[in-house]
């Protein structure tokens, strides 16, 4: 069952950010787990909405496709001007 997050649209892009940079950087999802120590299903799983990634798990998957956390997080922001007012 999916694991609904607070802010289910903020979870979607930021999910879909992570996605779009793994698939940029020409990783498939099963490469990416093995830099992570992860099943590939796991991957599968956050990036299908199957699962909600903690912000810790956020982190290592953006560094471990080479991105930079707080900088991905800052376009996501940007991009769609999401406000929490």
């Amino acid at each position: 069952m999916p694991v609904s997050p607070a802010l289910p649209e903020l979870h979607a892009r930021i999910v879909t950010a992570l996605t779009e940079e793994r698939r940029d950087a020409k990783l498939r999802q099963l490469d990416l787990a093995k830099r992570l120590g992860w099943q590939q299903a796991y991957v599968s799983r956050y990036e299908t909405s199957e699962r909600m990634l903690a912000v810790d798990e956020f982190v290592a998957v953006a560094r471990a496709i080479g991105v930079d956390p707080v900088a991905l997080l800052a376009q996501v922001f940007h991009i769609d001007n999401y406000r929490t007012e």
